[in-house]
């Protein structure tokens, strides 16, 4: 049976929105539970003021009265399955489970070193997220169901026909989403159900990771009430790195080298995060040769390593000087420096 808020509120039906406020804060103090006055009804007046103050939900509220197909009549044709039902057996699913409501996800970016993966480091990260306060266990204090969305935190929209429906579903507005008025505000968070706390996280930084990876944390998130906590996402950006560049899990090295080095010979040094590493290159080297030393790059999921590949990068002369410029035209006169046919 529908509740009569206009008889709940000793007001008329064409009253105004002033004769509403005046009657709701007459009853309001009559039956405060703080002045001794009956919850039960305190509570039931603050419902009925919820509807009627609000011109969109007076709206709804008196259409549903005066229209027998009204939401507020449902319960009148049980006689009968609902069409939502129907059309769910005739595609072969049952009504729609019950959605639960879950708190904010939370992102922590993380800047990692190529060294960081290559040692597995641990990081500690700190991050704070929303908890339910203790005192009320989230629910803010003492509370009211929403007229809005009838205590379900929601309101569904269907658009379509007799033989199609569409249901949208948004976070009622009136009680952002929580099912609840509050109407006597918990003294611990101020009627806020909940307070921020600083939390840790130990994340251990695999050696195998890529940029714009997320690591999810299930529950890591915002806490709410009478719902699921959000996660939390750690997305991870590798830092550039002055020495290497990361190709799947090889270590590349590109080392400027003279072209005299690739002709006559000579070494490269490489900064290594364990320990510099020394490389001989052959005389007479092609300058498109890559070097490899097996095993120094980083760690694969199967528990082997990549390599350390060094690519040279050939650097000219900016300029010759006399005597060179003699030397190297001398030089191009011998066998070794023409093309054979």
């Amino acid at each position: 049976m529908i509740k009569d808020y206009y008889k709940t509120l000793n007001i008329n039906r064409d009253s105004s929105q002033d004769d509403i406020k005046k009657a709701f804060r007459k009853l309001s103090k009559q039956h405060h539970p703080d002045k001794g006055g009956n919850e039960t009804v305190f509570k039931e007046v603050s419902e009925a003021y919820d509807t009627l103050s609000n011109p969109e939900k007076k709206q709804r509220y008196d259409m549903g009265e005066q229209n027998p197909f009204g939401g507020h009549h449902r319960s009148h044709h049980r006689g009968g399955p609902e069409m939502e039902d129907l059309f769910g057996q005739f595609f072969g699913r049952g009504k729609r489970q019950q959605r639960v409501n879950k708190g904010r996800n939370l992102n922590i970016p993380l800047r990692v070193d190529l060294e960081d993966m290559y040692f597995s480091h641990s990081k500690k990260l700190k991050y704070r997220k929303n908890v339910n306060c203790a005192a009320c266990v989230g629910a803010g204090g003492e509370s009211v169901n929403c007229s809005t969305c009838n205590g379900t935190g929601h309101i569904e929209k269907v658009a379509g026909n007799a033989f199609f429906r569409q249901v949208q579903r948004h976070q009622c507005n009136s009680c952002a989403g929580r099912g609840k008025i509050v109407i006597k505000p918990c003294t611990n968070c101020k009627g806020k159900g909940g307070i921020t706390q600083d939390r840790v996280v130990d994340f251990t930084i695999p050696s195998n990771l890529s940029t714009g990876q997320t690591f999810i944390y299930k529950g890591g998130g915002d806490e709410i009430y009478q719902g699921h906590p959000g996660d939390l996402l750690i997305e991870v950006v590798i830092n550039r790195h002055p020495h290497f560049k990361l190709l799947a899990s090889d270590l590349i090295y590109e080392p400027q080298t003279p072209i005299m080095d690739m002709i006559l010979g000579g070494t490269i040094e490489i900064p290594h995060f364990e320990r510099a590493i020394k490389i001989t290159v052959p005389p007479l080297s092609d300058i498109t040769r890559n070097f490899s030393v097996n095993g120094k790059g980083m760690k694969t999921p199967n528990g082997k390593s990549g390599n350390l590949v060094i690519k040279p990068q050939i650097i000219m002369p900016k300029e010759l000087h006399g005597d060179e410029i003699r030397m190297l035209e001398s030089l191009s006169e011998g066998e070794n420096f023409k093309i054979k046919k």
